[in-house]
């Protein structure tokens, strides 16, 4: 029934992609109007783990505008734990409802101010803190609703996830995104986007599943097999076998628990020294899922994707560069779980319509984005202390005297 039902969504998604090509917005992947600038760039900023629900930092909203303006992206990706929704379990579905829909509003606001000011567009999808309240409070197709209401959202939910299994119930959101050439006529990139799910049976982290995969083979061959990049929250268990492999017992190392296709776990280590050029830092484990249901091999085995980019590990940005697909993680976002104040920030990637076999990519920090200026340190400061409760002292002191400064927009 399974195989059936990937024989009609293939063949669904086909007559989409003849439809569009003739001209027509035949699905939301075209629909959302993605198209490189009239240099032939096209920007994207990834925000990653914002992970807060009662206060939204005031900090964060400044940075996320400021870099819009500077950076002039095309498309923000949120890529996950972009609420801390279990802070919201106040064990009253209604009033947890609200609470949630007041983090997710938090941010969304700031983007839908974006998008009226600079019309910059953002998408989203899901990571293991965002659904941890439980489906019996809100699913997450309740949740991403809540994401849709909003002009700057261009997210959709595709039938992906139908059949996907998480302790938090299906997954939800997995979708793509077409970039068209600068003329706005023929699509010539193409965006993935996964929910990574929250957690497995075994309480570890969970993983993008079989669906989810015959979906991106289905639709990758129906769209022509266009360049493409990814994006998901929870990092794949191959990072394990690309980083530099160490021993039990060995000094200096990492180590993670996995589960093979009959049940039985076992323990994979790497060293904590990240193999000779490769760009960025490993300061923490990266903490993938138990199981493998063979996404990267089926990315990497298309010939199509440049590189899956991941948050998740909050003080990891290495960019593992491979023969194939790239791996690439980014640093948290948000203020709202732990982080380091060189890193705490977004990471740009840029693509070229002259050449999309390759991309560039690079991190920018709160810190190194708002320079020497001791005001500034002074306020990034008090948000590394208090984190998001820093908001309750900053709209009193550095908000207004900033404002007054004219140093936001």
């Amino acid at each position: 029934m399974k195989r059936f039902a990937s024989i009609i969504a293939a063949l669904a998604l086909l007559c989409g992609c003849l439809l569009f090509s003739a001209g027509a917005a035949a699905d939301p992947a075209s629909a959302a109007g993605l198209k490189f600038k009239p240099d032939g760039t096209f920007k994207i900023i990834q925000v990653s783990d914002l992970q807060e629900i009662y206060i939204s930092s005031t900090i964060t909203g400044d940075f996320l505008y400021d870099l819009a303006k500077r950076e002039k992206p095309d498309l923000f990706v949120l890529a996950g734990d972009n609420i801390s929704s279990g802070a919201a379990n106040w064990g009253i579905p209604f009033v947890s409802k609200i609470w949630i829909k007041t983090g997710i509003d938090g941010y969304m606001n700031v983007f839908d101010k974006i998008y009226k000011d600079f019309g910059i567009p953002v998408t989203m999808v899901y990571g293991n803190h965002d659904a941890e309240i439980g489906p019996d409070t809100i699913t997450r197709a309740e949740m991403f609703e809540l994401y849709a209401r909003h002009e700057s959202f261009i997210g959709w939910m595709s039938e992906a996830d139908a059949g996907t299994d998480d302790e938090l119930g299906p997954h939800c959101g997995t979708h793509n995104l077409l970039v068209y050439d600068k003329a706005g006529t023929a699509p010539k990139f193409n965006i993935w986007m996964f929910d990574s799910g929250s957690y497995d049976p075994r309480d570890n982290y969970s993983a993008v599943q079989a669906p989810q995969i015959e979906w991106f083979k289905a639709v990758n061959a129906a769209t022509g097999k266009l360049p493409s990049i990814s994006f998901q929250h929870i990092i794949v268990p191959e990072i394990f076998d690309f980083l530099t492999p160490a021993a039990e017992g060995d000094a200096n190392i990492f180590s993670r628990g996995f589960v093979d296709a009959d049940g039985n776990a076992y323990t994979k280590y790497i060293s904590q020294t990240l193999p000779a050029g490769v760009k960025g830092v490993m300061r923490e484990t990266p903490c993938p899922g138990s199981y493998n249901y063979g996404q990267y091999d089926a990315l990497n085995g298309a010939g199509s994707v440049l590189a899956m980019f991941f948050g998740h590990d909050h003080v990891n940005t290495f960019e593992l560069l491979r023969p194939g697909t790239d791996l690439v993680n980014s640093p948290c976002s948000g203020f709202g779980s732990y982080g380091d104040i060189d890193l705490r920030g977004v990471r740009v990637i840029t693509l070229k319509e002259s050449d999309l076999s390759t991309y560039e990519t690079w991190c920018i920090s709160y810190q190194g984005f708002y320079g020497e200026s001791a005001l500034r340190g002074l306020r990034l400061q008090m948000f590394e202390t208090l984190r998001a409760a820093a908001t309750i002292f900053d709209v009193f002191t550095f908000k207004p005297l900033f404002g007054i400064l004219g140093l936001f927009g």
